[in-house]
């Protein structure tokens, strides 16, 4: 398909054109030597905060500022030269509420602007307190069940267990731990570890030594274990009294994780009759009680109960 050009246009073509150009660029200059006023986004930065102190609530991140300058400034304000709002804290040490006035914009390069209007906002709420460094504990979030067959034993390890909370002193002092993210873990066979990232706490101003722990969850077999001759204890023995236990010890089954069970001793397990509310008249036989480490389950002692022989001292 051909485009039809007039025959005016297509005679001295190239002179046509460059004749245009000029006129455009001529247009251009006298455009930008006039004076103009346009909105312009502002961005607000603060400096001068002491090294002790830290702010509690965020600050707007902009202004909206009206500006009369020629057409050539304005470009250079839009472009490449972009004046700021800036709050020196130097003088502040808790509380402030800054009043936004024009000598508060620093304009670079472009002098003859000039600033007509801050239209928002208005104010800005300045509010500082001390900072204040502190180690708090971290708490893994990890709900681990393990597959059938299979124990999780011992405490979740986390390294580091504490991390360095820096902000606000009237904030952090009420923090008691920092959660990790939540993870569920289904048929845990065997000693696992995980990478969870820290869940920083919703306080403005407030930074971690780290944004990730490495948390460690135990797992293995099951096993049972028979531990014979344990000794029975009693406890709480009336002053002036003397008590024997018959029998003297005791055989507990045991079950548990295949490397815990292995490792326990006989001091491990506390076999015990508790003498309180044993009535002394009737006399007969008192149940023996099992304290375990965590993630042993006690299956059976035998006998499950014994004699309790009292005298005089």
């Amino acid at each position: 398909m051909n485009t039809y050009i007039p025959r005016w246009l297509r005679v001295n073509f190239r002179i046509k054109f460059g004749l245009f150009i000029l006129a455009l660029l001529l247009w251009f200059l006298v455009v930008i030597q006039r004076s103009y006023e346009h909105t312009i986004i502002v961005p607000i930065s603060v400096s001068g905060i002491k090294s002790d102190k830290v702010l509690v609530k965020e600050i707007p991140a902009q202004a909206k500022v009206v500006f009369r300058a020629s057409g050539r400034e304005l470009l250079q304000l839009l472009y490449t030269s972009t004046p700021h709002l800036k709050l020196d804290l130097s003088t502040i040490s808790n509380f402030y509420t800054f009043r936004l006035n024009p000598e508060m914009i620093i304009i670079p390069r472009a002098r003859t602007a000039e600033i007509i209007n801050i239209i928002e906002p208005d104010s800005i709420e300045v509010v500082l307190d001390t900072k204040l460094k502190l180690r708090i504990p971290v708490l893994p979030r990890v709900n681990a069940k393990p597959a059938p067959g299979h124990t999780l034993y011992g405490e979740y390890e986390v390294f580091p267990a504490e991390v360095n909370v820096t902000g606000p002193r009237g904030r952090i002092v009420r923090l008691s731990n920092i959660e990790t993210e939540l993870v569920d873990l289904e048929k845990v066979k065997h000693t696992t570890e995980l990478k969870l990232n820290l869940e920083k706490p919703d306080i403005y101003g407030i930074s971690l030594s780290t944004e990730w722990v490495k948390v460690i969850i135990h797992a293995e077999k099951l096993g049972e274990r028979r531990m014979q001759q344990v000794s029975i204890k009693v406890v709480n023995i009336p002053s002036g009294r003397e008590v024997v236990v018959d029998p003297l010890t005791a055989e507990i089954e045991l079950k548990g994780g295949i490397t815990q069970l292995s490792d326990l001793s006989v001091d491990s397990i506390s076999a015990f009759v508790d003498f309180k509310g044993f009535d002394i008249l009737r006399g007969g036989k008192t149940r023996i009680q099992v304290e375990t480490p965590p993630g042993i389950e006690l299956l059976k002692t035998t006998p499950p109960e014994v004699r309790l022989i009292v005298r005089r001292k």
